[in-house]
């Protein structure tokens, strides 16, 4: 998907890098639509939910209808056909083999942990570079 959102180059290059990026970042790139504070998060959820509330069902039916269709006549069910096959042919090399071996004997969070250690990925990070957890009332 991140093709058809943010271009060759870009899904490219963060595809093969594994960088994270922040909601900020992702909402200046267009990859998400909006990125907000997370004790404002449930504010806005609820504001948008009510705006798309005033939409008569019908007509959300058929905009999501049209804009699905778009997608699909710019390629995107023969590349999720394809990313399955991908992952089942991943899944079998000895990198693959390796890290179901990994997360079988040692757990997935250590599999993954290993996995993603080269690309300085934000769950191995500092506490302070890590994402907020959202404040419980109390």
């Amino acid at each position: 998907m991140w093709v058809y959102r943010l271009g060759l180059a870009k899904a490219k290059y963060y595809a093969l890098t594994g960088e994270w990026i922040r909601g900020q970042d992702a909402a200046a790139i267009d990859l998400i639509n909006a990125s907000h504070p997370l004790d404002d998060l449930d504010a806005e959820v609820d504001r948008l939910a009510r705006k798309l509330a005033t939409i008569p069902l019908s007509q959300l039916a058929a905009m999501k209808l049209v804009v699905n269709q778009a997608y699909d006549n710019m390629g995107l069910q023969s590349t999720q056909t394809l990313g399955p096959i991908l992952d089942g042919i991943m899944r079998n090399t000895p990198e693959g083999r390796g890290f179901i071996r990994h997360a079988r004997d040692e757990g997935v969070p250590a599999a993954v942990a290993h996995r993603d250690a080269p690309f300085g990925d934000y769950s191995q990070a500092p506490a302070g570079e890590k994402p907020r957890k959202r404040s419980q009332p109390d």
